[in-house]
């Protein structure tokens, strides 16, 4: 009987450690490897809450006015082939303290906008209430 106890236990736990190293969003994997990610989970889990936070909120897709299309503002073009599987980690863009960066994503008639750091911040709080 203790066997059997045991062997449940055993399989329970490696259901729930394969589980928890799963948990993140998968375009982190351009900035951290799995092992980080699964260390940070452990040692530092608002931090790692911020990062899967940040893979999916730090930018806004919206359309480009016709006013625009050759304003200041706008920093760049980038090229984005999946509108719908954007991962803002591999194109290397580093959101500013306080100002917002727009890019013409290429091909179309959108921009794509990187929230300031204090916006992308301040949306991880209220998330986290």
């Amino acid at each position: 009987m203790k066997n059997i106890f045991f062997l449940i236990l055993f399989l329970l736990s490696s259901c729930f450690l394969i589980a928890q190293n799963n948990s993140f969003d998968k375009r982190l994997l351009s900035k951290f490897s799995e092992s980080e990610l699964n260390q940070m989970q452990r040692k530092s889990p608002n931090t790692f809450a911020y990062w899967n936070f940040y893979a999916a909120n730090a930018y806004q897709i919206m359309d480009l006015p016709n006013e625009k299309t050759n304003a200041h503002e706008i920093k760049g073009t980038v090229r984005i082939d999946d509108m719908n599987d954007i991962n803002i980690l591999a194109l290397h863009y580093v959101p500013l303290p306080k100002d917002y960066q727009y890019y013409r994503i290429d091909g179309t008639k959108k921009l794509l906008v990187i929230l300031s750091d204090e916006q992308i911040r301040e949306k991880f709080s209220k998330s986290m209430k």
